[in-house]
Order: structure tokens, then C-alpha cells, then sequence
């Protein structure tokens, strides 16, 4: 008989009886759920039964909102101390795989989850009409009930296309695209680029941040959108854009976070992406390609669209010995000056080399 530790914060008492209905049905299932409104009484030693609880559950289930994840982030309250305990675990070598699992009950991933969680994959608990399949799902984790036998290899049909990955927990990465605003400029192959580079962002499996703005920014945030419709995926679990206080985003779809004018509008979405695509640019698409790589975020001009783009792409080749830390080879970055869909292409293809989170695996 499995058992579990059901981590959360106690945001409210409608939220607190979904918990409890949820270990109870664990129970009712043969899971040996462990929960604080059950297990701990007044005068207990609550720090203790948290210690206790991690340490020896067989899995650790934390149900995460915005509420837990900034506890659990901040480390404060109840929360806080149990995911100190739950990240020194994560950190030992010898914890077993998949022995700490979110459970996603409301929110959006990229807010809702821990950091240190965010690169795994998690259970949605978030539609009440689909709680059945996500418990299903949760059972088979922690029974072991994998259908873990790998087919055979077939034989190669002479074409060799890359399929994009199945859309399942967090992005495979989460990219930042800037590039030109002014409309006078947005010229109808900047329009046709940027709409390209949308669609292939969301095909690969990969998130989208932008700044809000007219031009690249609602272009390739339309095309992730239309590209997410047609694959059935939540858009607003992929898309984030960070959209200056009092200004209305060109495109109001997906995640909005306003922020305050000046230094904020520039380091939250590069602190959030993985890697940042410049298109074209007047100037502040410039700016953020430099602020991205004094912050180590690698960064992909796309030559062939011009302005700030080819401009930061000359100057990175240029001094390419300070890039080693890209771990790309000089000729494969110089595939991304190739033009128009070609260089979006070998973009997309060095998203999943380049380090850090980036990958398409």
C-alpha cells in the first residue's frame, strides 16, 4: 500500500475540504494518505509531523495554487518550511523518481507551481468535470501501473520530419520574442515572420512571452494562439505578457502581468524566459538582447529580419569568444541568419541545445 504526504496552503475552507475530499478518496483507493486536518491535534508538534511526513511518505503530493507557490517561493508559514524540507530531498541523490508530484488545482502553471518544481510534469486538477481522469492519472503514478514496455524500432520511411512533443505539464521552455513595434515599420515580412515563428514556438511544445506591444509582439503572439486552438492546448498556461501598467496589450489574450514603467517592463520577461528571439527592431529590441545576455540568457537574432536583430546578431559573431557559454558551435549559430523561414527553423532547432531549461525533449 503506497503512501502519500498531501502538501498545501490553507487558502480557504471550500479549499481545504477539496483537499480532504481528495485524501479521502486516496484512502478509498487503498492509498495511505497522510493529512494534517486528520493527523495533527491540538498541542502536537506541527513542525514535527511535517518533518516526519516527508521524510518517510512514499510520495510527496503538493497541491499547489498561486497561494502555495508563493508561500513555498518566499518560504514562509507551514509551506514555506515544508518545501525547505522538500527541496533539501530533491537535492539528495538517493530520493526515488517521481516521489514528489503536483497536483495543479488552480491557476496558471507558471505561477501556481513552485520554481523548483516547474520543470516537472504535473497532474491538472484544475476542472472539476475532468477530476475523475485526473485522479486516474495520479493512481496509476503512484501504483507503478505504467505501461513502461517500449515498442520495437521500426524501419525508416525515408522521411525524416520532427514531431512535435505531446503538450503534457510545464512548457519545454519558456522564449521571449521582441522585435518591432512602430507600425510604420512592421513591414508585411516582418508580419509573415513573426506569425511563422508564433506557430513553430507552439508546435515545439515551447511558451511564449512578449511585452504586449503592437507589431512582432501581438504577430507572433497571434500565431501561438491560432497554433495552440488547433492543438487543443491552454493558452494561458503558455502565454506570457508583461504589459506596462495603464497601456492595453495589442493582443489581451493568454497571461497578463502588468508591471510598473521602466526597469521592471525590461527584467521580468527576460528573469522569465529561457531564451530570448529578437525580430527586426528600432532600438529597444537592442536593448533587450543586451540586458538578456548580461543576465546569461542566450539570445537569437534572426538576421534576415533586420534592424536591432541583424545588428546584435553582427555584434555577437563578432565577439563570439565571449559566448562559449552558449555551448553552440559559431557555425551553428550563423544557420539563424539564413532567410526567412529557414532561419526560423535553425532558431527553433538551437532552442533545444542551448543551455538552461531549453529543450524539446
Amino acid at each position: 500500500m503506497p503512501s502519500v504526504f498531501l502538501s498545501y496552503s490553507w487558502d480557504s475552507e471550500e479549499h481545504r475540504a477539496w483537499v480532504r475530499r481528495l485524501a479521502a478518496d486516496l484512502r478509498a483507493r487503498g492509498v495511505d494518505a497522510w493529512l494534517d486536518q486528520w493527523d495533527v491535534q491540538l498541542g502536537d508538534d506541527v513542525t514535527q509531523f511535517m518533518e516526519r511526513a516527508v521524510a518517510h511518505a512514499d510520495y510527496v503530493l503538493l497541491v499547489c495554487t498561486e497561494s502555495f507557490a508563493r508561500k513555498a517561493d518566499n518560504r514562509t508559514g507551514g509551506v514555506g518550511y515544508e518545501q525547505a524540507i522538500v527541496t533539501s530531498e530533491l537535492l539528495s541523490s538517493h530520493h526515488p523518481r517521481g516521489r514528489f508530484v503536483c497536483a495543479l488545482r488552480s491557476g496558471v502553471p507558471s505561477l501556481a507551481i513552485p520554481g523548483f518544481m516547474r520543470s516537472r510534469l504535473w497532474v491538472d486538477f484544475r476542472d472539476d468535470h475532468q477530476y475523475r481522469q485526473a485522479f486516474d492519472q495520479l493512481l496509476v503514478h503512484l501504483f507503478g501501473r505504467y505501461d513502461d514496455r517500449k515498442p520495437p524500432l521500426g524501419q525508416t520511411s525515408g522521411s525524416y520530419g520532427i514531431a512535435a512533443p505531446v503538450a503534457v505539464g510545464t512548457p519545454c521552455g519558456w522564449v521571449l520574442v521582441a522585435g518591432t513595434g512602430a507600425p510604420d515599420q512592421f513591414t508585411p515580412f516582418l508580419r509573415e515572420a513573426s506569425a511563422s515563428l508564433g506557430s513553430q514556438l507552439a508546435t515545439h511544445g515551447y511558451g511564449l512571452i512578449t511585452g504586449g506591444w503592437p507589431g512582432v509582439d501581438e504577430t507572433v503572439a497571434r500565431g501561438f494562439a491560432d497554433e495552440m486552438s488547433k492543438l487543443g492546448w491552454a493558452l494561458e498556461d503558455r502565454l506570457i505578457q508583461i504589459v506596462v501598467e495603464d497601456e492595453e496589450p495589442a493582443f489581451a489574450a493568454g497571461q497578463l502581468v502588468f508591471v510598473a514603467k521602466g526597469e521592471a517592463e525590461w527584467f521580468q520577461p527576460i528573469r522569465r524566459a529561457d531564451a530570448v528571439i529578437l525580430v527586426g527592431g528600432l532600438g529597444g529590441t537592442w536593448t533587450t538582447g543586451r540586458m538578456a545576455l548580461d543576465l546569461a540568457k542566450p539570445v537569437l537574432p534572426l538576421a534576415d529580419t533586420g534592424g536591432d536583430a541583424k545588428r546584435m546578431y553582427l555584434h555577437m559573431l563578432q565577439r563570439w569568444d565571449r559566448f562559449s557559454w552558449l555551448n553552440i558551435s559559431q557555425q551553428q549559430f550563423q544557420r539563424i541568419a539564413r532567410p526567412k523561414i529557414d532561419g526560423i527553423n535553425a532558431a527553433i532547432e538551437l532552442l533545444a541545445v542551448l543551455p538552461g531549461r531549453v529543450s524539446d525533449d
